[in-house]
């Protein structure tokens, strides 16, 4: 599996198999770096600031993943930014404190939390469990093709 190409380029598809292995492989890097960055800093001012550095420089990977996978499934790879710009807007509210806290969420801490479980599961199930495209399609030839 080369990561580089799934992590890096917006060019061509990918199938499920290796959509799941990128998503976890980004998953367990966010968490791990998070939770250094809590330990080590906290969660005041300079904490929130390396966390909104992580959260930005995840996000290009997190798209060429999202992109090709949704090529995959004969959407445009911008289909994933629908999702995850307002996902990144979020969780960089709950980073700043806007939300109020995880007892007593505020308007803004409800709707971010709604827009969580909402692209989560749309991403879930779009690009996690329904089928590529079979075939050739606008974005290359079938990735499990190859395999098969």
């Amino acid at each position: 599996m080369d990561l580089q190409y799934i992590l890096t380029s917006f060019d061509g598809r990918i199938n499920r198999a290796k959509w799941w292995a990128g998503a976890v492989i980004l998953a367990v890097v966010s968490l791990v770096i998070s939770l250094i960055i809590e330990v080590i800093f906290g969660t005041g001012f300079f904490g929130g600031f390396l966390l909104t550095l992580l959260a930005l420089a995840l996000f290009y990977p997190t798209y060429a993943l999202c992109a090709k996978r949704f090529q995959d499934r004969d959407k445009p790879g911008k289909t994933a930014l629908y999702g995850l710009v307002p996902l990144l807007l979020a969780n960089l509210l709950v980073t700043w404190g806007l939300t109020g806290t995880p007892q007593e969420p505020n308007a803004i801490g409800w709707l971010c939390t709604l827009v969580n479980l909402g692209v989560g599961l749309w991403f879930l199930i779009d690009l996690g469990i329904l089928k590529g495209t079979p075939g050739q399609n606008h974005f290359g030839g079938d990735p499990l093709a190859a395999i098969s």
